[in-house]
């Protein structure tokens, strides 16, 4: 399915019926990582982020950047008339749920989160990440699609990948593949860590339930998810034994089942 949001050309797919779920997937991935979650009574409404999957590549920055994204999946929801509906995000996915959360609460009936921060804090890790996001942003300009896929692949954070079955890992290294060099180099300079906005001290504004996923063996998302709990009590915190970074592609019975158990409460 195609819909024009916000004047960008979106793709998305909806499987299974009831209550309406929005997902979003993480950087460098495309809605087909969520092709093993299935969630009885739900309705799933996969979303490919702008610069991703089969979604309009701009060559411009502006659709990238949070405001504009946060209205053209507003645009979105509103064209699907969508009243009351929940928000699943992954990893940069998970950013943008938050974010989206926080500047439509009317309508977000649940928040979940799956190995997300809140952004960046502090000026000199802000601009650290900055310094950061444009020297990648340029290397996967000058050395392209495959190039990428080598490094974002063999990065520490996804190392319990390579446990994974080998047909899992090549859909994985195909839907990186299937990006634009110039997507995700935009992606990073408009709507990267250091420069998305630390909304560390917004997490308390949320009221709606909040479910926050972390995998064990993901070291650093567990501790973002006990400052999550920490800065609002009625964050409730799922660790996902044996699994890392990417919960739903690692264990998806469980994810499932604990995502389920949430949206059914």
């Amino acid at each position: 399915m195609r819909i024009t949001a916000n004047g960008l050309n979106i793709h998305l797919e909806v499987r299974g019926t009831g209550k309406p779920v929005v997902c979003l997937h993480g950087f460098s991935e495309n809605l087909g990582t969520w092709d093993d979650i299935d969630l009885a009574g739900f309705r799933l409404i996969l979303v490919d982020l702008p610069g991703h999957g089969s979604t309009e590549k701009s060559s411009a920055l502006q659709p990238y950047r949070l405001p504009t994204l946060l209205e053209t999946l507003h645009d979105l929801t509103q064209q699907l008339e969508l009243v009351q509906y929940s928000v699943m995000g992954y990893s940069m996915g998970g950013r943008i749920a938050l974010a989206y959360a926080l500047q439509y609460p009317w309508e977000i009936a649940k928040l979940i989160m799956e190995s997300a921060s809140y952004g960046e804090c502090g000026e000199h890790s802000r601009e650290k990440r900055r310094r950061d996001d444009a020297v990648l942003a340029e290397d996967i300009r000058q050395n392209g699609i495959e190039w990428f896929e080598s490094y974002w692949s063999g990065l520490e954070l996804f190392k319990t990948q390579a446990r994974l079955p080998e047909t899992v890992r090549a859909q994985i290294r195909q839907r990186r593949l299937q990006n634009e060099p110039y997507a995700l180099a935009n992606t990073l300079l408009a709507s990267g860590q250091g420069t998305f906005p630390c909304l560390k001290d917004r997490v308390a504004e949320l009221t709606m339930p909040v479910l926050f996923i972390s995998g064990k063996l993901d070291s650093k998302y567990q501790k973002i998810g006990r400052e999550f709990s920490h800065l609002n009590a009625r964050i409730i915190r799922q660790t996902i034994s044996g699994a890392g970074h990417n919960t739903h592609l690692e264990d998806p019975q469980t994810f499932r089942a604990v995502v389920s158990e949430f949206l059914n409460a």
